[in-house]
């Protein structure tokens, strides 16, 4: 998915300087006023939005605030202006959890994805999530007082 975003904005990009190129190499042709009242302000109009749509998808991507309580999980997925989702995550329900960092960066900055398996349920994945090894270890903590408990 992430990946389908990349090439939708690589094409954009294509596509404004496209209209760049071919607005400078036949403006004679074409004329001044329409190279510079139509095409130019095409090729910027659409370079920006490709810039905006992709800045848009990290900011909605990245806010996504994981709350974790003694028996569930409590996933708030919010965009830059507002709430879209409030997801509870039972840890009855839990199955498997894991955790990876991969790449250099991530490693560095200590990021990474955190998956939560559920009993007939979809597997849920959280990208970026700081010290992702470090919240396993508590959801595992967790998961074991909730049996003791049983």
């Amino acid at each position: 998915m992430m990946f389908f975003r990349y090439i939708k904005f690589a094409f954009f990009v294509f596509v404004s300087l496209t209209f760049y190129v071919l607005a400078i190499k036949f403006s004679g042709t074409l004329g001044n006023e329409v190279v510079r009242y139509i095409i130019l302000p095409l090729s910027f109009i659409l370079l920006n939005y490709a810039f905006i749509k992709l800045i848009l998808y990290y900011i909605a991507f990245y806010n996504n605030l994981l709350i974790f309580h003694d028996d569930n999980i409590i996933v708030i997925k919010s965009t830059l202006l507002d709430t879209d989702n409030v997801e509870i995550i039972d840890l009855h329900k839990v199955t498997k959890i894991d955790a990876f960092a991969t790449g250099f960066a991530a490693n560095i900055f200590g990021y990474g994805t955190l998956v939560i398996e559920q009993q007939r349920e979809k597997v849920r994945e959280f990208f970026y999530v700081p010290k992702p090894y470090k919240a396993i270890s508590h959801l595992k903590e967790a998961r074991d007082k909730m049996e003791d408990k049983k």
